[in-house]
């Protein structure tokens, strides 16, 4: 089944109980998400899910959905690409009497639950030497060992 420029779902046409899935892409812009600094689309979302029609009138959606991402490191500010995904989305929805359903926005929604707030580009990144910038993944900085860096280091010496 070809995908329109929005995600819905031809609830006419479904037998019930009679799975059909859906693959395809859909385009970044419906995302909304172009102005933030740190995550930004690199490419459509897809998107791999089974309806089915259920008794009662309820329509029942599971699958995956996936954006492609180009992100800058929270910690070391570093560029890096990753695909984030929602491996495990299932909605269901009440559909009597409707003829069609649009599953854009509930789709949209579980995509950017899934992105990071704070998006690192490995595990075990090291980040930035607070006092004079060096990406500490790239090597050591040159900064001299200073005492106790600690902003409460003071209040330590008054007992």
């Amino acid at each position: 089944m070809e995908t329109p420029a929005r995600l819905t779902v031809d609830v006419a046409r479904l037998r019930e109980g009679e799975p059909e899935r859906l693959r395809g892409t859909l385009p970044a812009a419906l995302l909304g998400i172009d102005d933030l600094e740190q995550i930004r689309p690199a490419g459509d979302w897809r998107h791999d899910l089974t309806v089915t029609l259920l008794p009662g009138g309820e329509l029942l959606a599971r699958g995956t959905l996936e954006v492609p991402c180009a992100c800058v490191c929270a910690r070391c500010g570093a560029d890096f690409g990753a695909t984030f995904a929602e491996p495990d989305y299932c909605e269901t929805f009440d559909v009597a009497g409707k003829d069609s359903l649009d599953l854009t926005e509930s789709a949209r929604e579980a995509i950017l639950l899934a992105l990071p707030s704070y998006p690192i580009c490995r595990e075990g990144c090291l980040g930035v030497c607070p006092r004079c910038g060096q990406n500490l993944n790239e090597g050591p900085c040159k900064c001299p060992e200073a005492g106790d860096p600690s902003p409460w280091g003071a209040l330590d010496e008054l007992s």
